[in-house]
C-alpha cells in the first residue's frame, strides 16, 4: 500500500472540513496509507476543536519544511500539502516557500531527486492541484490523486528562482511578497514587523521588504513596527519565513469534534494522578504544545503557565482554556491584533474571552512586559523556564500570583481575573 505524508497547513483547511475530506478520500477511496501532521502552530487549536488530534499529529513543534524533512527521514517520500489560502496567489507562495526552505535544509539537487511534492489548494473560488515535484516512479500515484480529486484543476508550479534582489551599490536587499491585502500584518519568523498600507494598491497586490546588513530597514507598500524589530535576530532575507494575515485564524469550525471539552479531559486525567505539578514560563507559544505533550508522558503536569507579551497571552489563553490550565499573562498594551477579538493595542477587558478559569492578566506601563518578564524568570523561575510546585497546589498558585504582582507592583496599571475552577458536586 502506498504511503503518503499529508502535510496540513493552517486552521482554515481544518475548520472548513477540507482536511478531513482529503484524509477520507485518500484512505477510503484511493486506498492510500496516510500519515498526517500539522506544519506550524496556528492550526493546532483548530485540530483540537475538530477532535482530530488522534488523526493529525500536533505533538511536534515544526515548521512545514521541518515536517517534510521529518517525513523524508522516516522514509515517507511522497508528500501532499493540504492548504486553504485566502487567494490563489497566497497558495502558490506558500507551496513555493515551503519547498524552498526544505531545499535550503536538505540541499536542493539531492532532495529534488528523492521526493514527490504535490499541493492540494482549497482556496476561495476554485480548487487547484499543483505538481511541484514528481519522481518518475510516482507518476501512477499522481494519476490516482487526480482521479480522486477530479474537481481540482491542474496548475503549473512557479519556477524556483531567487526571491531576492540585491543592489550592489547600496547593499540593500529587496524581497517582494505577493498576495497581500490592505491592513494585513506582515509576520517574519513569527514576529509582526509591519503592516500593509491601507491605501496600498498595486496591480499585483504586493509589498517589498528591504534589508541591509541583516536588518529590516523599510517596507515598500507598508510600514515597519520598529519596536518589534528588536525581537528579530540578524536575518537572511531570502530564507526567513514571511506571512501576511489580518488574524491567525480567519475561520470558525463548521463542526466541533466530540470529546474536546474540559470536563472530558479532566475525567481522562483522573486515574493517572501525577507526582509533580509544574509552573512553566513562555515568551511565545511555539513550545507550548510540546510542553503539554511532555506532561502526558512524564510524571509531572503543567498546572499554570506564565505568559509574557500581549499577543502571546491572547494566543496562549485561547489554547490553554481548552485544557483547563490556568494562566498568568503579563502585558503592556502593545498587541498587534493577531487573534480575532483582540484589537491592536487592545484594552485589558478584551482578554476576558481568552482567560482560562482562575487566571490573571496583568497590564503594565508601556514597554515593561519584557522587563518584568525577565525579573520573573530570574527571581521566581531561577533563570529557567519551569519550576516544581510542592504541597497544596491551590496555595502554591496563589503564592505565585502574589510574587509576580509584587515584582511588578510599581508598573501595574490594571488587572483582569477570571472566576476560579468550579468542581461539580
Amino acid at each position: 500500500m502506498t504511503l503518503i505524508g499529508l502535510l496540513i497547513h493552517g486552521p482554515e483547511v481544518i475548520d472548513e472540513g477540507e482536511a478531513e475530506e482529503a484524509i477520507k478520500a485518500l484512505m477510503a477511496t484511493a486506498r492510500f496509507e496516510v500519515e498526517a501532521a500539522l506544519g506550524g502552530i496556528t492550526g493546532k487549536t483548530a485540530v483540537i476543536d475538530a477532535g482530530m488530534q488522534h488523526v493529525i499529529d500536533i505533538s511536534k513543534d515544526m515548521r512545514p519544511s521541518e515536517v517534510m524533512e521529518d517525513f523524508v527521514e522516516r522514509g515517507v517520500n511522497f508528500i501532499l500539502l493540504v492548504n486553504h489560502a485566502k487567494i490563489g496567489e497566497s497558495g502558490f507562495m506558500l507551496g513555493e516557500g515551503i519547498l524552498r526552505r526544505f531545499f535550503d535544509r536538505r540541499g536542493g539537487d539531492a532532495a529534488e531527486k528523492n521526493i514527490s511534492f504535490v499541493q492540494l489548494e482549497y482556496g476561495s473560488g476554485s480548487r487547484i492541484i499543483i505538481r511541484w515535484l514528481l519522481r518518475s516512479d510516482d507518476e501512477g500515484v499522481y494519476k490516482r490523486l487526480t482521479g480522486v480529486f477530479s474537481e481540482f484543476r491542474e496548475r503549473q508550479p512557479y519556477k524556483l528562482e531567487s526571491r531576492c534582489k540585491k543592489d550592489a551599490r547600496s547593499n540593500l536587499v529587496y524581497r517582494e511578497i505577493k498576495g497581500v491585502h490592505p491592513g494585513e500584518k506582515i509576520v517574519v519568523d513569527g514576529v509582526v514587523i509591519g503592516m500593509v498600507s491601507s491605501l496600498h494598491e498595486t496591480k499585483n497586490n504586493s509589498v517589498t521588504l528591504v534589508a541591509k546588513g541583516g536588518k529590516l530597514v523599510d517596507i515598500v507598500g507598508g510600514r515597519l513596527i520598529k519596536h518589534n524589530l528588536e525581537k528579530l535576530p540578524p536575518l537572511e532575507l531570502e530564507k526567513v519565513l514571511v506571512k501576511t494575515a489580518s488574524v491567525i485564524r480567519r475561520t470558525k469550525p463548521k463542526r466541533v469534534g466530540i470529546g474536546t471539552g474540559t470536563d472530558e479531559r479532566e475525567s481522562q486525567g483522573k486515574g493517572r494522578e501525577k507526582k509533580k505539578k509544574r509552573a512553566c514560563l513562555f515568551y511565545n507559544v511555539g513550545n507550548l504544545f510540546p510542553k503539554l505533550k511532555d506532561a502526558e508522558d512524564a510524571d509531572a503536569d503543567v498546572v499554570v503557565a506564565v505568559i509574557i507579551g500581549d499577543d502571546t497571552t491572547s494566543i496562549a489563553g485561547d489554547i490553554l482554556k481548552r485544557f483547563g490550565i490556568r494562566m498568568i499573562g503579563i502585558t503592556d498594551g502593545d498587541a498587534d491584533g493577531l487573534i480575532a477579538g483582540i484589537e491592536r493595542g487592545a484594552a485589558l477587558e478584551q482578554y476576558d474571552r481568552f482567560l482560562p478559569p482562575d487566571s490573571l492578566i496583568i497590564r503594565l506601563k508601556p514597554e515593561r512586559d519584557d522587563i518584568i518578564g525577565e525579573k520573573v524568570k530570574e527571581e521566581i523561575f531561577e533563570g529557567g523556564e519551569e519550576i516544581e510546585l510542592d504541597g497544596d497546589i491551590e496555595q502554591q498558585i496563589k503564592a505565585l500570583k502574589h510574587r509576580i504582582l509584587h515584582l511588578a507592583e510599581q508598573d501595574i496599571i490594571g488587572e483582569l481575573s477570571s472566576p476560579p475552577i468550579t468542581t461539580a458536586i
